[in-house]
């Protein structure tokens, strides 16, 4: 096993894509990443068998965090990626190893991983426990629903429920318009932005959650703007009522996958069901430009009771149909198990304080 650092952009997506990761693993989400002040190293993992030739069984982009007192930790969003997609061969136990030697040189505290792996069909969680992880509390959705976009659109409006397609009816009976922010020149752009947040700002003050900063999204925007025509991009879609903004959506597009990443909506005209037709028009805009999957990346596991903080969200995206997804979730390798005992025994105390 022989541990490089990548600096190919080409070849590293094309292993992303082949062998099932997704935009968090890929090149772009990296640079965004670095946009917002945050140190990225790209690791391949190759074969060493001297009389074969080399070739590549694993991939994994490693995110530094830092933690107080000097300290840090490893990061790995939807990874690492293992060719063939399969997390129980010998790929896999070797791109732990490469993890497990990153870990030792930079002197982190721990590595935190979350494969895009499907939990016990392809990975389980004696799995990672038989190699020293730790089940960890998630940062990327583990539940999902995924609507097969390789559907005509009256299959896909079919597969709906039935409130869903009668709010889509509405929306569009009472004129909503599904538009993407206007990138004609820089300050309009900005405005367009600004106009985001001015909508998640109500969102998040309305449903008690915290989002990220203006300049998160900004960065984001940015650098993954659909103008670069890389291989991923986000957009930000608005749907408008009497000329006003009253939802709005950031998606990614990498591969064959259409990713709802954030919303949000204004309390005026909630009435005409703007966030319905927001999602159908951008189901059919993926379709058209040949994406398979529609990701809503974020419901409540299947058996959350009704007063689940995501129960709301979850009853909204389920209404347009999909299959339901359940990944394995982040675990966490030990490197300087004083310091982690105290990392976990921190993050468990600041939760029951609230």
């Amino acid at each position: 096993m022989a541990l490089t650092i990548s600096n190919n952009e080409t070849d590293w997506n094309w292993f992303v894509l082949k062998n099932g990761g997704g935009f968090l693993q890929s090149w772009e989400w990296g640079e965004f990443q670095e946009a917002v002040g945050r140190s990225i190293f790209r690791y391949r993992v190759d074969s060493s068998d001297d009389h074969t030739l080399k070739e590549t069984v694993g991939q994994f982009s490693l995110l530094q965090h830092t933690l107080p007192f000097g300290q840090s930790y490893l990061y790995i969003p939807g990874g690492p990626v293992v060719v063939g997609a399969d997390y129980r061969s010998e790929a896999f136990d070797s791109c732990l190893i490469a993890l497990a030697n990153a870990l030792h040189q930079s002197g982190a505290i721990f590595a935190r991983i979350e494969p895009a792996a499907i939990a016990d069909a392809q990975l389980s969680r004696a799995d990672l426990r038989q190699r020293g992880f730790f089940a960890a509390g998630q940062v990327q959705p583990r539940y999902s629903t995924i609507v097969n976009l390789n559907q005509s659109e009256t299959e896909l409006f079919a597969a709906m429920k039935q409130k869903t397609r009668y709010n889509i009816r509405l929306a569009e009976k009472r004129g909503v318009i599904v538009r993407e922010a206007d990138r004609s020149d820089a300050h309009t752009f900005r405005q367009e932005i600004k106009k985001f947040w001015r909508l998640m700002t109500e969102t998040s003050q309305r449903d008690h959650f915290r989002a990220h900063e203006y300049a998160y999204y900004e960065k984001m925007l940015e650098t993954l703007s659909p103008r670069n025509n890389r291989a991923l991009t986000v957009r930000l879609i608005f749907a408008d009522y009497q000329s006003e903004s009253v939802a709005a959506a950031l998606v990614a597009w990498f591969g064959d996958t259409a990713t709802y990443l954030h919303g949000a909506s204004s309390s005026r005209f909630k009435q005409v069901m703007a966030p319905y037709m927001l999602h159908w028009s951008a189901m059919r805009q993926a379709k058209a430009a040949g994406l398979k999957k529609y990701d809503f990346w974020g419901v409540a596991p299947e058996d959350a009771p009704d007063n689940h903080p995501w129960s709301g969200i979850t009853r909204f995206k389920l209404g347009f149909g999909g299959d339901r997804v359940s990944y394995i979730g982040a675990w966490e390798l030990p490197n300087h198990h004083f310091w982690y005992r105290l990392y976990r025994w921190t993050k468990r105390l600041k939760k029951i304080i609230g």
